[in-house]
């Protein structure tokens, strides 16, 4: 189709540009019919994405790490944000040991977010599942509007609507924009709108000189979130260059005039410049609105916090890497840029041509590119997997950046084209280190896809000069869409993970329906701390077991066969009456402590009846978070698992927040060990440093001792070496503590090498290494150890 460009005098001075066509054939009927095809395009991604985000079986957190607690994080403090709590945005109330009432403040981000979701979830105030599925609807209406806004704003830059139309499919079919489009996140898609809002503001700005428009969109996007400040950086800085340039340049066509008047010229168009005006009322009114953020948390603190130490003030540092001892945020910047690039090469690839299986969050890409790569060249596969996939992406990113920034030479309105394809960047330079843990940041490098869609498009249609290969385009970019949504419906974590996450939900659930805003004492909440503040967000938490009253409630994560759960259907997190439950584990405590330990050590490990209590007394929350690694080793290898064989021992390690429970400032934990005779376990907490090992046969290694010498040794050595009834048996007469402090090697060789396990198969003999700390005895100066023949 001819397009006609005409120039207009726009009133600030600058030209606009009006498009108009020239002679009407029937391709030119079907564009200029779908000139502004923006409903349409609003109801059909909206459809797509509903039918494909809440078909399948995914679930509200069906999604892997940042994305679950992301959204139950600011969901929590949305639900509550009400005139009751004055309008504190808090993610949950907590009560101390003096009956004093607490809130957890979160003001991180401006109130207008958390306001919409607010709204979303009032008509469902009944029911948190309704109100988890209302705000998922806002989230997509906010993407869809995103969406819909960018193909609206680019085409009063772009004259081809097709071109525009396609463009913006391409991009919205990213993996990153896929992937949290549903995300309950102040600085998700609510954010990422504004910022767009903004943007269409800066487009009539300068095309039509309107300037009152552009500050109430930056001011409503400041009520949203920050990054509306990347987008306005470049736009100012570019927009403030292009001024002082246009200034010396008429200073150079006057009579000569020495470098302080030009200089002086310069300053003055600075100064009159829109551009600067809008840097200082964004600046003042987004220092506005972080003043009252640090204010309100004042008020929820007490007003005794010092302003270094509110949370905000914190996460402010911490997200800009200002204040290192704060938690080490800043990272090496060739890992930065790796990456941030990376990212980038995500944002260019619809999701629809990576393939529907598994994702690795920062390499998607990885599976389908290592097969070919280990094929096609002969080099150590291992460094193929760990490396080249990620610097491959890196790379790409890097190309595809360039030239997008290299196509913007051949584009008009270049300014705004610039702004668009660098506010990213803007936004990660400063908050490198919140950047590298946040891959929802990567949806602000929207702008880099958008622009290089766009000019790879324009050269398509100037070359082909053919319309009709744009609209064949575009109709492949809806369907790539449409593709990409539905993998991503598909992307999940496997059958169990599904179930687990529903498991989680319900359980959730039918605690909210019996505890009906009543104080609850939450233990054992680690990974599910958020989703369970956002279910019992009417309550107010307690997190320690003292103090307590016959009308409280225990959460816990995990079941207790001697008490009855009041939600006897629940699978992983159980609702105890408080009195009764606690009662239970004194009685417990009391009956375990009366025994002598069998390992004593940070935490007193003790067995009785096939069960390992682990016991610390004094005892703080400190001390249970890092994990506890538990190793049981069989009298008979070939009683473990086929899966377990190869390493010799079963792991059983824990979490102490699904096996234990702290009271009354005691430590309390319980693991029933497997049935087959065990030799010996190996316990600790790796992150608290202490490690012990106890034989569990002892006794009867001693027992049998005195027969089992009484026979000829099979081989003498350092250790005499028997064998009786498949028992291998090293017995030392004379023996110190430095004869067993090395761990003793055992390779058994079959006499069919088919007999050894397929791991085992290329070396021609099973490995039975063990440790005499977990199969041995120390007795009367004599040592003895056993271990069970495959």
């Amino acid at each position: 189709m001819t397009w006609i460009v005409e120039h207009e005098k726009a009133p600030h001075g600058r030209h606009a540009h009006i498009w108009k066509p020239k002679g009407m054939t029937l391709l030119d009927r079907l564009q200029s019919a779908t000139r502004s095809p923006w409903l349409p395009l609003a109801l059909l991604l909206l459809t797509l994405s509903m039918v494909f985000v809440f078909g399948g079986d995914r679930g509200y957190y069906y999604r892997c790490c940042q994305h679950n607690w992301v959204s139950a994080l600011h969901l929590s403090i949305a639900v509550k944000l009400s005139p009751e709590h004055d309008f504190q945005r808090f993610t949950h109330r907590f009560i101390d040991d003096d009956g004093v009432v607490h809130y957890e403040p979160y003001n991180r981000f401006p109130i207008g977010g958390y306001a919409s979701m607010k709204l979303a979830t009032l008509p469902f105030s009944e029911s948190p599942s309704a109100q988890l599925t209302a705000v998922r609807v806002l989230m997509l209406l906010f993407f869809t509007a995103t969406a819909v806004l960018l193909y609206v704003s680019l085409c009063r830059l772009v004259s081809n609507r097709w071109i525009v139309l396609t463009a913006t499919l391409l991009a919205f079919s990213s993996y990153h924009l896929l992937h949290y489009n549903d995300m309950t996140a102040n600085e998700g898609m609510p954010d990422f709108f504004v910022v767009m809002v903004t943007f269409h503001g800066m487009i009539i700005f300068v095309q039509e000189g309107r300037f009152r428009q552009l500050l109430v969109k930056t001011c409503i996007a400041l009520l949203i979130g920050w990054h509306v400040l990347a987008l306005l950086l470049p736009f100012i800085i570019i927009g403030l260059a292009s001024e002082i340039l246009r200034a010396r340049s008429a200073a150079t066509d006057s009579p000569p005039s020495s470098l302080l008047v030009q200089g002086r010229r310069a300053v003055s168009a600075m100064l009159r410049s829109r551009f600067l005006l809008l840097g200082i009322v964004a600046l003042v009114f987004g220092l506005a609105v972080l003043a009252s953020n640090f204010a309100m948390e004042y008020v929820a603190l007490g007003r005794e916090t010092p302003l270094t130490e509110l949370p905000s003030f914190e996460s402010m540092l911490r997200r800009t890497s200002v204040d290192h001892g704060v938690v080490q945020a800043s990272y090496p910047w060739g890992a930065f840029w790796e990456v941030q690039f990376q990212r980038i090469f995500l944002m260019f690839v619809p999701y629809g041509l990576i393939g529907s299986g598994g994702i690795i969050e920062s390499n998607p890409w990885q599976t389908e590119i290592q097969g070919m790569v280990i094929r096609a060249i002969d080099i150590n596969v291992i460094v193929v997997m760990e490396y080249l996939p990620k610097f491959l992406g890196a790379v790409l990113g890097v190309v595809l950046s360039g030239a997008c920034l290299i196509g913007l030479m051949f584009v008009r309105q270049r300014m705004l084209f610039a702004t668009l394809a660098s506010f990213g960047f803007f936004w990660a330079l400063p908050m490198d280190g919140s950047a590298m843990r946040h891959p929802f940041e990567s949806i602000y490098y929207i702008g880099l896809p958008l622009v290089f869609f766009t000019i790879v498009l324009l050269l398509a249609m100037r070359l082909s000069k053919r319309d009709g290969v744009i609209v064949a385009a575009a109709f492949a970019a809806l369907a790539l869409f449409a593709v990409s949504s539905f993998q991503m419906s598909r992307m999940g974590h496997g059958a169990e993970s599904a179930q687990m996450v529903r498991s989680v939900e319900q359980d959730l659930i039918a605690i909210h329906e019996f505890v009906e805003g009543e104080l609850v004492t939450v233990l054992n909440y680690e990974w599910e701390g958020y989703l369970l503040r956002y279910y019992l967000h009417q309550s107010i938490l307690r997190y320690t077991l003292s103090s307590l009253t016959d009308h409280e409630f225990i959460v816990v994560g995990h079941r207790n066969d001697a008490a009855t759960p009041l939600t006897p259907q629940n699978q992983r997190l159980f609702l105890y009456d408080t009195a009764g439950f606690l009662a239970l584990y004194r009685s417990m405590y009391r009956s375990v402590i009366s025994t002598e330990p069998v390992a004593p050590g940070d935490f007193d490990v003790y067995l009785i009846d096939g069960t390992l209590y682990y016991v610390k007394e004094p005892c703080r929350r400190e001390d249970t978070l890092s994990g506890f690694f538990l190793h049981v080793f069989p009298e008979d290898i070939n009683d473990l698992p086929e899966d377990r064989r190869q390493y010799r021992f079963d792991n059983l390690d824990f979490g102490f927040d699904v096996r234990g429970l702290l009271f009354d400032g005691r430590c309390l934990a319980r693991v029933d060990l497997p049935e087959y005779d065990i030799a010996g376990f190996r316990t600790g907490q790796a992150g608290r440093g202490w490690n012990i090992a106890h034989v569990i046969q002892g006794p009867k290694l001693i027992s049998e001792y005195p027969s089992i010498v009484s026979a000829e040794p099979a081989a003498r050595s350092e250790f005499d070496l028997y064998i009786d009834e498949g028992k291998l048996y090293y017995v030392k007469e004379s023996c110190g503590i430095e004869d067993v402090q090395d761990g003793f090697f055992l390779h058994i060789v079959p006499s069919d090498l088919n007999d050894l396990p397929d791991d085992r198969t290329e070396y021609g003999f099973d490995n039975l290494d063990f440790g005499f700390d977990v199969r041995g005895v120390q007795f009367d100066g004599k040592c003895a150890a056993s271990i069970g023949l495959p």
